[in-house]
This record gives structure tokens, C-alpha cells and sequence, in this order.
């Protein structure tokens, strides 16, 4: 096997990787660890975020062009970022009773149609509809400690956010603001890291940082789908 496949095969398994975090994830839910699900879940994020990098970088597709990257990353991503938090929702009784299992189907049915949508990118690389990130939406939950009644309302305004064409900002890929988008993002996942260490007591500081961090990002999409046409 030549280096560049076997370079190509070791960004596959990093981002395959990603499927053992979430299994984890749903390991420590089940017994009740909602700190150490959360980190699992983390991690799961960070290896995401930067498997699409390699990939570019290593010319996966060219050097394994039988093995689908994309197809790998949408398993995983259906699974950390759907499955495991409606699991989380509806395990921990984070709805008010009797809503646990129809707010998990209303988020594992709205997933499945972002992922089949061919539409779901736009043509500036903003996301159409909200991109079941239902891993951010558990993160928030488990700082911020919302009302039961509350994290119902948030979940099925989001499902329904799913089939409206506003724009969600895709830090990595959007070119507009770019670097701004970027900085706001490392600065709100480093805050969320410091908020789950110092967890059941997370600091004000960090708290601050992540709701100005998704209030930035809210006002960016909510700005752009006012003031361009969307072009799928």
C-alpha cells in the first residue's frame, strides 16, 4: 500500500472514529453521566471539524475514490448529532412529562429530511434550514438549564426551522466574514469546554460567551436571509 493510500485510509478511520465517541456518549447517558456524554459528544465535534480538512489536504477521494467520505461523515453525523441527543432528551426527561418521545421523533424526523435535502446548502455555503446541529442544542441545555417547558418549545421551533429557508451560518464554509465567523466560533467552543469542566457550577464568563456566540451567529443568518435571495 502506498503512503498516500494509507494516509487517505487514516482520515477515513479518524473520521469513523467519530461513531465510537457518539457509542460512548450513549453508554454514559445510559448510566446516567450526563457530564462525561457531553464530553464524548465534544469530541465528536472537534473530530468533525477538521476530518473534512484532511480529507482536502490528503486528496482522500483521489487516492481511495472506492470509499465514499461523504456517505462516512453523514452516518456519523446522523449519529452524534440526532440519535444520541434525542436519546439524551428523552432519557434524562428533559420535556415535560409525556413529551419525551414525540420530541425525539419530531427531531429524528426533521434530521432525516436536512440530510436527503439536496437543497440544503446554499449557493454562498450558508445552510438552508436549520442543519440538525441537535448536539449544539443539548450543549445549551446542559449549561443554560432550561425550563422543561421551555427546551419543548426550543425543540419543536427548531424542527420547524428545519423546512424554513433561512440561512444558518456554516463557519467553515461560508467566505463572507469569514475569519469573524471562525474566531466566534473558537472563542464559543472554548467557552463551552471551560462551561462543561466547570460543571454542575459552570462560570457566568463562559455562559456569556456561548449565548453572544449563537446570538452572533442567529443575527448573521437571520440578516442574510433578509437581504439576498436564496440560491440553492
Amino acid at each position: 500500500m502506498s503512503s498516500e493510500k494509507l494516509r487517505a485510509w487514516c482520515v477515513h478511520i479518524f473520521t469513523m472514529s467519530g461513531a465510537v465517541c457518539g457509542f460512548l456518549a450513549l453508554v454514559n447517558i445510559t448510566m446516567g453521566d450526563q457530564r462525561d456524554a457531553i464530553w464524548w459528544l465534544i469530541v465528536a465535534l472537534i473530530i468533525d471539524g477538521v476530518d473534512g480538512t484532511l480529507a482536502r489536504k490528503f486528496k482522500v477521494t483521489e487516492h481511495l475514490p472506492d470509499v465514499d467520505g461523504a456517505t462516512i461523515d453523514n452516518i456519523v453525523d446522523y449519529f452524534t448529532y440526532v440519535i444520541i441527543p434525542a436519546y439524551y432528551i428523552w432519557w434524562f426527561n428533559v420535556v415535560p412529562e409525556g413529551w419525551a418521545t414525540p420530541a425525539a421523533i419530531a427531531i429524528l424526523m426533521s434530521s432525516q429530511y436536512h440530510f436527503s435535502d439536496l437543497r440544503h446548502k446554499t449557493h454562498d455555503n450558508y445552510f438552508r434550514g436549520f442543519p440538525a446541529l441537535w448536539n449544539l442544542v443539548i450543549f445549551g441545555f446542559y449549561v443554560f438549564e432550561p425550563s422543561a417547558v421551555m427546551a419543548l418549545v426550543i425543540i419543536f421551533l427548531l424542527s420547524l426551522a428545519t423546512f424554513v429557508p433561512m440561512k444558518f451560518v456554516h463557519p467553515f464554509r461560508v467566505e463572507r466574514l469569514r475569519r469573524t465567523n471562525l474566531a466566534v466560533a473558537g472563542l464559543g467552543s472554548l467557552a463551552l469546554i471551560a462551561a462543561v469542566a466547570t460543571s454542575p457550577e459552570p462560570v457566568g464568563a463562559a455562559k456569556i460567551v456561548i449565548a453572544l456566540s449563537l446570538g452572533y451567529f442567529l443575527i448573521i443568518g437571520i440578516h442574510r436571509s433578509l437581504t439576498e435571495q436564496d440560491q440553492p
